[in-house]
């Protein structure tokens, strides 16, 4: 078994992390699959990790390309993408003994926490919230060859970091997404989410209204929005690093 270190390195690099049965051997749930005697259809139990944007498939099969031939039984697999669509087929990176799945989480848990705890240090404020109505400060004929600056309000429930007198503040960020600013997600009215909020650039702020500029902030990458559920994952990565 990988030490928990090189866990994390797996768990970090792998799209998918699921736990489940092995079923079938040298078939495909996928007839654009290639197949092998190293593929294999497994039964999905569990799904550890899985990419933004894709349901989870617990209870579903899922194709597994492996390294090497495995004997049925119950697994918890490391994989990257083979192909999506009716189906899923993955190929794998790594895996364990079903009986390790704590080992599994625990490294998912580790390797989130050291891919968040430099965005967290570098943020002014950490808050659970809502985005409001976007309000774009440059009229069309002025975007051209421009970052599309926009405004908006996000309404805050609970502050993990900052000021926690806060009910509000004024988001600048680009709307739509610019090729000038590659790395910003667009603001979008209704997210709700946990923002990870940094000082604005200084080509956004020369076009924010004076009053509101004092309190304007940023999501400078699109890993700083994470779902609310990840509450309680960022007080305590936070926690972790004040002490």
């Amino acid at each position: 078994m990988p030490s928990l270190d090189e866990l994390v390195t797996i768990a970090e690099a792998a799209a998918f992390i699921f736990s489940g049965s092995i079923t079938r051997t040298g078939t495909s749930t996928l007839s654009a699959v290639p197949v092998d005697a190293n593929t294999v259809v497994v039964s999905v139990d569990e799904v550890i990790k899985v990419p933004a944007g894709l349901r989870n498939f617990a209870g579903s099969e899922v194709t597994v390309q492996l390294r090497h031939p495995l004997p049925a039984g119950h697994y918890v697999f490391f994989a990257e993408p083979m192909a999506v669509g009716e189906g899923i087929a993955v190929r794998e990176l790594a895996h364990l003994e079903g009986r390790e799945r704590a080992d599994a989480v625990a490294a998912v848990e580790r390797a989130y926490a050291a891919r968040m705890a430099p965005r967290l240090q570098a943020a002014v404020l950490v808050a659970l919230g809502t985005e409001g109505e976007i309000r774009p400060l440059l009229p069309p004929a002025e975007r051209r060859g421009q970052v599309p600056w926009a405004l908006a309000r996000f309404e805050i429930e609970r502050v993990l970091k900052g000021n926690g007198r806060l009910r509000h503040v004024t988001l600048v960020g680009p709307v739509p997404a610019s090729k000038r600013l590659p790395r910003a997600p667009a603001l979008r009215a209704g997210l709700h989410a946990i923002l990870i909020l940094q000082r604005p650039p200084e080509e956004a702020i020369e076009h924010i209204p004076e009053d509101e500029r004092k309190g304007a902030l940023f999501i400078a990458e699109t890993v700083d929005i994470q779902p609310s559920e990840r509450f309680e994952a960022l007080a305590q990565i936070i926690a972790t690093e004040n002490e």
